[in-house]
């Protein structure tokens, strides 16, 4: 023990993790924005909260005013890449015509009348019943937000199964809710909900695979395995709080994963986790939720993430790029788990209003009519060979996940230690927004940028960001002395396979 009281090592970081609106000011006043940003920012920092993401996202937060495309722009009128697409939304580019013509005409008629059902609405649940992985009817369950459809998810599966554990694993995320935060395995988010934490007898955490950093020791090549080898071993034990195999008991209502884990880092698990996980949920009873709110609606060259093994959940969770900036979420489930329970299960004022439903179904339409999975598959592989031509050159490149246009960089000081250049991508990041090129950094270790745009995104536009990309690289090594040549054959260090063509 340090000495210290509860109390005083609470208070003591409370005080590390609060920042004042005058430090948020600061921020704002060296930022290289012009003067009709720094005008809205100063607007946000005297009036919302600061516990408003954009300052942990960035030091300061561009303030986006437009966007077109894969292209975004301030209220200075610069320009930027964007390779966030609003955390995976605008899948469809910004400002379609098809989703902005939906969205009128449907605001014309009815905007909103409750949690009732309307056209655009059962079109949609019709729809993505018949897009759902797997044989059989589906119903769906409509929700406002992501983080409300994992709610729901695990309120089902629960419900259906009589069982009170929800096993998720180290990395993901799936909301930042009283009812989710429990699920979404990051210390400092947690930190956020003391004195009582968020968590209850009704959560456990399994590894996730990460190839290039299994979090069980094993190599690359044999990460998934041992991962999936480490959770059977820890079911079939007496002594597991998670049930008693040999007495035919699981106190395990679902595992819920992701398919390729998103707030991590943009992780690719190895191959065959995916398909492991769900054997061994039809071995031990429990249903598998498959959120794929981040890597579904076609991001990874797919229709759905879980697509790439062939596994089909029992319970899929969809939101963000579903309907291009409308809130709305939905949980997919067959009509026996969907058809459990009774009337007034579920209530959300806004889920699925006609606005929002119109605006999911000509999203669909578009990703259908313009045959946008098969070009975010193809558009990810160009994608992917640019950047190994830059991790050819640059040692601070040590790993790439690439699966059509879901992207994750790792950067490290040294490729044979591994060790994390977390400084390094922190100033990498800052280049790059000054340079017009927009993403997010975040990883394990802080040493990963995350790169998501728009499903439509231009050849011309991925060249722009790979040459930003080039120069950051360029500027960090220099600064930090990361020698050349590559310690480490670059052979050795790619990771993620390449996207399959759409099936």
């Amino acid at each position: 023990m340090d000495g210290r009281s509860f109390e005083q090592r609470l208070l003591q970081q409370r005080a590390r993790m609060h920042v004042t609106p005058g430090q948020l000011l600061e921020r704002v006043e060296r930022s290289p924005y012009g003067p009709k940003s720094k005008a809205i920012l100063r607007q946000m920092v005297a009036h919302e909260s600061t516990g408003q993401v954009g300052f942990a996202l960035f030091d300061c937060p561009p303030a986006i005013v437009r966007g077109q495309g894969a292209t975004v722009w301030d209220a200075d009128g610069k320009a930027y890449v964007d390779m966030l697409a609003g955390f995976s939304v605008s899948n469809v580019g910004h400002a379609h015509p098809a989703v902005l013509a939906a969205i009128n005409a449907q605001a014309a008629e009815l905007i909103h009348y409750f949690d009732l059902p309307n056209a655009p609405r059962e079109r949609l649940a019709e729809r993505l019943a018949a897009m759902a992985p797997g044989a059989g009817p589906k119903r769906v369950t409509f929700g406002v937000t992501g983080a409300e459809a994992v709610d729901l998810a695990i309120k089902l599966a629960r419900w259906y199964t009589g069982a009170p554990t929800i096993l998720s694993a180290y990395g993901g995320y799936h909301g930042v809710t009283g009812g989710t935060m429990a699920t979404t395995a990051k210390g400092g988010m947690w930190a956020f909900f003391y004195p009582v934490g968020p968590h209850d007898a009704g959560h456990g955490k399994i590894p996730y695979s990460y190839p290039y950093r299994c979090p069980v020791g094993a190599e690359p090549e044999h990460c998934a395995e041992a991962c999936t080898s480490y959770v059977r071993r820890m079911l079939m034990g007496k002594e597991s709080p998670f049930g008693e195999h040999r007495g035919g008991i699981s106190n395990v209502a679902a595992v819920l994963l992701e398919p390729m884990q998103a707030s991590a880092g943009y992780i690719i698990p190895g191959d065959g986790y995916l398909k492991e996980m769900r054997a061994i949920c039809d071995d031990f009873g429990f249903l598998l939720i498959d959120d794929e709110i981040q890597a579904g609606m076609g991001r990874s060259g797919r229709l759905w993430g879980c697509d790439h093994e062939g596994v089909v959940p029992d319970l899929l969770v969809v939101s963000k790029g579903l309907a291009s900036g409308m809130p709305i979420s939905a949980v997919i489930a067959p009509d026996e788990i969907a058809a459990s329970w009774g009337p007034g299960a579920h209530v959300a004022t806004f889920a699925a209003t006609p606005v929002a439903a119109a605006a999911a179904n000509a999203t669909l339409d578009i990703l259908e009519n313009e045959g946008l999975v098969a070009r975010a598959a193809a558009t990810g592989a160009y994608f992917r060979e640019r950047l190994a031509e830059l991790q050819e050159r640059h040692p601070i490149l040590g790993w790439i996940d690439a699966r059509g246009l879901f992207v994750g960089l790792e950067f490290v000081r040294d490729r044979r230690t591994k060790e994390p250049a977390a400084d390094e991508a922190g100033w990498m990041l800052d280049h790059c927004v000054r340079e017009g090129l927009l993403f997010e950094k975040g990883g394990y270790l802080y040493n990963r940028f995350q790169m998501i745009p728009p499903l439509t995104i231009e050849r011309s536009e991925i060249d722009r960001a790979v040459a930003i990309l080039d120069g950051a690289m360029t500027m960090a090594e220099t600064r930090s002395g990361i020698a050349r040549p590559l310690s480490v054959p670059v052979t050795a260090v790619t990771g993620g396979a390449p996207s399959p063509s759409p099936g």
